[in-house]
């Protein structure tokens, strides 16, 4: 199919996609809660007369197409815990849960694909997966289903997915070649020592005294045992500890995140966090015990799908819509279970109104420009048709 046949196609069907994303907005529903969402979509699917496998925690991979290879696009469906105040006509009527990471849209794009790619079923020569993910602001929902095959039968090479960028102009498209996103470590830490009356500390063990120095070690983590160009967060996000203000403490909990761009450097990074947690205590003659457990991996994007994608943007937004970037996040996406498991490649698409002042994602106050679902539309779609015709 040609480029311009395609973006007739996209045309057609993106106002569909827009009213789709109100009803998306108007009824968020929070991380492994997107029952209703969830529902929304399969009737969308069995009205297109689209096939489709759901998952143990509801996650729906629709297949269009056929072949013995496939190429995935993912959205994330779930929302977040946010008081919508955006004031539009399609605001959140669930008090306290807001679409404020841009899920809609994501979904919104998927069904629109849906819709395209069914209506040009018999002119493919593989299968389209179509992966509606839930829980990824929580419990890695892609993890589960990676792990209950939909990457398989037929196996999937390419994988595919965007997320909605408020910094970036409306009708952009950034891409990142490798490392994009962090691994995610979840860190928590308890000390205990002895409690004794606050007259008398030396009868006791302080913890909160341990923990402190512990806190400020820890920072050497990134300062003085990783190089500075490889780029490793520790931080501390919770502490509790202590009963009176003249008890010294015997116990503290804390708790917190660490984040690296690579699991080799993982792996360094925990061993050094446990010795230093353990060796500082000891000093303090307070007991540690630590807990360092893998989130999301490292998300990296194959250098091969990411140009393959960025040469398509470029054939259907123009050279000056296409942002290459090299400077990864240490935010965490579970993307990476879908970009571990074939080539994948997350980019981010713009959203940014002209002359309107920029709201962060997360915020109550996020409201995207519903147009960059014509533009996350054009280039996944132009992109799974140049990894079919090239036979990649």
């Amino acid at each position: 199919m040609n480029t311009e046949k395609y973006i007739e196609l996209i045309q057609k069907v993106y106002p569909e996609a827009a009213s789709l994303r109100c009803h998306l907005h108007e009824n968020p529903e929070l991380s492994g809660k997107e029952h209703e969402t969830l529902s929304f979509i399969e009737s969308y699917l069995k009205e297109l007369e689209i096939s489709y496998s759901t998952y143990s925690n509801g996650g729906i991979c629709a297949c269009v197409g056929k072949g013995e290879r496939a190429i995935g696009i993912r959205a994330d469906v779930d929302a977040l815990p946010v008081l919508e105040k955006t004031g539009l006509p399609f605001a959140s009527k669930n008090d306290g849960v807001m679409h404020a990471c841009g899920h809609d849209i994501h979904t919104a794009v998927l069904m629109g694909l849906a819709k395209v790619f069914k209506s040009i079923e018999n002119e493919l020569d593989c299968v389209l997966k179509l992966f509606f993910q839930p829980n990824e602001e929580v419990a890695g929902g892609a993890e589960i289903m990676v792990k209950e095959g939909c990457m398989e039968n037929p196996k999937v090479d390419y994988t595919l997915a965007i997320h909605v960028d408020p910094t970036a102009d409306l009708g952009t498209v950034i891409l990142t070649p490798g490392k994009m996103n962090a691994a995610i470590i979840d860190l928590t830490v308890r000390l205990k020592g002895r409690s004794c009356h606050g007259a008398h500390p030396e009868q006791g063990a302080d913890a909160i005294v341990a923990a402190s120095h512990v806190i400020c070690a820890l920072q050497t983590v990134d300062s003085r045992m990783t190089a500075p160009t490889t780029p490793v967060v520790v931080t501390i996000g919770a502490i509790q500890g202590g009963t009176g203000n003249n008890i010294v403490a015997g116990e503290v909990t804390m708790r917190g995140t660490v984040r690296v761009l690579d699991m080799e450097t993982a792996r360094f990074v925990k061993e050094k966090i446990t010795n230093i947690i353990t060796s500082v205590a000891s000093a303090w003659d307070v007991e540690a015990e630590v807990e360092l457990t893998d989130n999301y991996p490292a998300l990296i994007n194959d250098y091969e799908a990411t140009m393959l994608v960025a040469d398509t943007a470029r054939s259907v937004l123009g050279e000056h819509n296409v942002i290459m970037n090299d400077v990864p996040s240490m935010g965490g996406d579970d993307f990476a279970y879908f970009a571990n498991a074939s080539k994948g490649c997350y980019f981010n698409v713009g959203t940014a109104k002209e002359g309107e002042a920029i709201e962060a994602l997360h915020s109550c106050t996020f409201a995207p420009d519903e147009r960059c679902i014509l533009t996350a539309m054009t280039v996944l779609g132009a992109s799974v048709l140049n990894i079919m015709e090239k036979k990649l």
